[in-house]
């Protein structure tokens, strides 16, 4: 609201106490941390990847009471996938490697 109003600038360290960026890192090391964070969420199960952003991105504006219903909503749309329970027996025995799965991508 404030950055709407006012029309101010804010700088990095700002944005990072409103929330507005998850981190602030020093502009020489910008690529290597986000290479970084891109490989982190490559080793990820694809599929698991998209499905939390697509939930993530339909919450926005929702109550509480929304949006723990269409969390459930889209967590049980994909359980019932046979490669989902497998994937979700492997997390939860600790049999996944560190969430590697087939997507292996050295850190």
């Amino acid at each position: 609201m404030h950055m709407l109003l006012t029309a101010e600038p804010i700088d990095a360290n700002k944005a990072f106490q409103w929330n507005l960026v998850s981190e602030v890192v020093p502009h020489e090391s910008l690529m290597e941390r986000a290479e970084l964070i891109a490989r982190q969420i490559l080793r990820n199960d694809q599929v698991a990847v998209r499905s939390a952003k697509e939930t993530i991105l339909d919450m926005i504006g929702r109550n509480l009471d929304n949006q723990l219903r269409v969390e459930a909503i889209n967590g049980y749309s994909v359980a019932t996938r046979k490669e989902v329970l497998s994937r979700l027996q492997d997390f939860f025995e600790k049999s996944d490697k560190g969430r590697h799965g087939k997507n292996s991508t050295e850190l």
